[in-house]
């Protein structure tokens, strides 16, 4: 994401804070790795103002459909790839066929090369699923997870960083995935100040769809979405925008039928 300043020296000043909604360059968290195309990857633009590309050993193509995807053998390295401008939101819907009761995804938000924040996705035969959301912009390094149902908040809960979600009872996880997900930056899309300027945000849902979560008391807890949002720790100054999106695999095909970004107005 880029940080709007008009002096280079100013700019040069703050890259020695650490900044929310920002990866480590050196290490990408696994499953994450930036949209670094071999030299065979084919590309499509079959969105508007989007350019699709295939990574790994994963192959596309473009119909009225939307954008088909094959071989997608392994979720760290397999997948698609998303590249626009100056995104500050971002959303795409898609079809997963994993070919059994088990599959995964790994998807990264990225500045370029930059990884900025991940989302890690697995099921198992149980019907059970999985979530990691991985965020860099707190020393303390803390999430909050907003449950939703019908679009009202059911419930809030802060986790530390690497804590894992399990969702229950989510049929649509089982073979088909059918599923919407979103990035953005909070502020962005809240138009107040919350105290999470800067902060980046998942959003996950399956339409037609609910969930059963429990919380730490024993408490079930129904919803249809899912939200994860980064805790910006003090000291941390806001990145406004985002250039691309990597949604990798483990399953027999995807089918992306819809997707977009939004900017700063």
């Amino acid at each position: 994401m880029h940080l709007k300043m008009t002096s280079r020296l100013l700019a040069a000043a703050f890259l020695s804070l650490v900044a929310g909604c920002q990866g480590e360059p050196a290490q990408s968290p696994e499953g994450s790795q930036s949209a670094t195309l071999s030299a065979k990857a084919d590309c499509v633009q079959r969105f508007d103002g989007i350019t699709t590309c295939a990574k790994g050993n994963a192959s596309l193509a473009a119909s009225e459909k939307g954008v088909q995807v094959l071989g997608l053998k392994d979720a760290k390295t397999d997948g698609v790839s998303s590249t626009f401008n100056d995104a500050i939101t971002w959303s795409q819907e898609a079809q997963i066929r994993v070919g059994s009761q088990k599959g995964g995804i790994a998807l990264a938000a990225r500045d370029g090369d930059q990884v900025v924040s991940t989302l890690r996705i697995t099921s198992s035969a149980d019907r059970q699923v999985s979530v990691t959301p991985g965020f860099t912009g707190s020393p303390e390094g803390a999430y909050r997870m907003n449950v939703y149902r019908d679009g009202r908040l059911v419930n809030t809960t802060h986790e530390p960083m690497g804590f894992v979600i399990t969702f229950y009872d989510w049929w649509s996880f089982i073979n088909w995935w059918n599923i919407h997900w979103h990035f953005f930056s909070y502020r962005a899309i809240s138009g107040t100040d919350t105290g999470l300027n800067g902060a980046c945000g998942w959003r996950l849902n399956s339409p037609g769809a609910t969930f059963t979560m429990r919380t730490a008391d024993g408490k079930e807890v129904v919803g249809d979405t899912a939200e994860f949002i980064e805790e910006i720790g003090d000291g941390h100054y806001p990145y406004r925008h985002f250039s691309g999106i990597d949604v990798n695999a483990s399953a027999t095909d995807l089918l992306v039928t819809g997707e977009s970004f939004g900017q700063e107005k």
